[in-house]
């Protein structure tokens, strides 16, 4: 039966036999020249590919931590200017009250001179008062006496005057 299936179809047993050496021979061509250079080269891709997978997450990986520290040190100068300006606010404010002090003790020095120049040019002048009142008291008591004094006497009733009205102090 299969014989006469096979004497049907013209089955040549040789040809058969010839064509599946060939074909083993090619399958085993294929294997040693272009099956593993095939899948040597599919290799390599897959391992160039799982390696720039690889880079990629690192550089993910160090882009976030360079973006962290970039925020951290962002953060860091933020808070140093804020304290450079606050040094910077209260040495005015030191700068200012030392200025504002300053200002007021020369004032007040000004003051106190200028009080005391007061009183020294009242002083002078109450002086320069009783001697000019002395001696319009004396040439009035020379005048009721109607005698003239003598420049001695006149001295010496000016120094008692002015001593009596010294201890009197308006």
């Amino acid at each position: 039966m299969i014989g006469d299936i096979l004497a049907s179809l013209n089955f040549d047993l040789g040809k058969f036999l010839w064509a599946i050496a060939n074909f083993l021979i090619l399958l085993f061509l294929l294997k040693k020249f272009g099956y593993k250079p095939v899948l040597d080269m599919l290799d390599e891709r897959k391992r160039s590919i799982e390696d720039a997978i690889n880079n990629a997450e690192t550089a993910r990986i160090e882009a976030e931590k360079l973006r962290k520290e970039y925020e951290t040190r962002l953060a860091e100068a933020k808070q140093e200017a804020q304290d450079i300006v606050a040094k910077a606010t209260k040495l005015g404010e030191e700068t200012k009250n030392e200025i504002m002090a300053n200002a007021q003790n020369e004032a007040a020095k000004a003051i106190q001179r200028a009080q005391e120049e007061i009183t020294r040019e009242k002083e002078q002048a109450i002086a320069a008062l009783r001697d000019e009142v002395a001696v319009l008291a004396v040439m009035a008591a020379g005048k009721v006496l109607g005698k003239s004094i003598t420049v001695e006497d006149h001295a010496q009733l000016v120094k008692e005057f002015v001593a009596e009205a010294g201890d009197l102090k308006c």
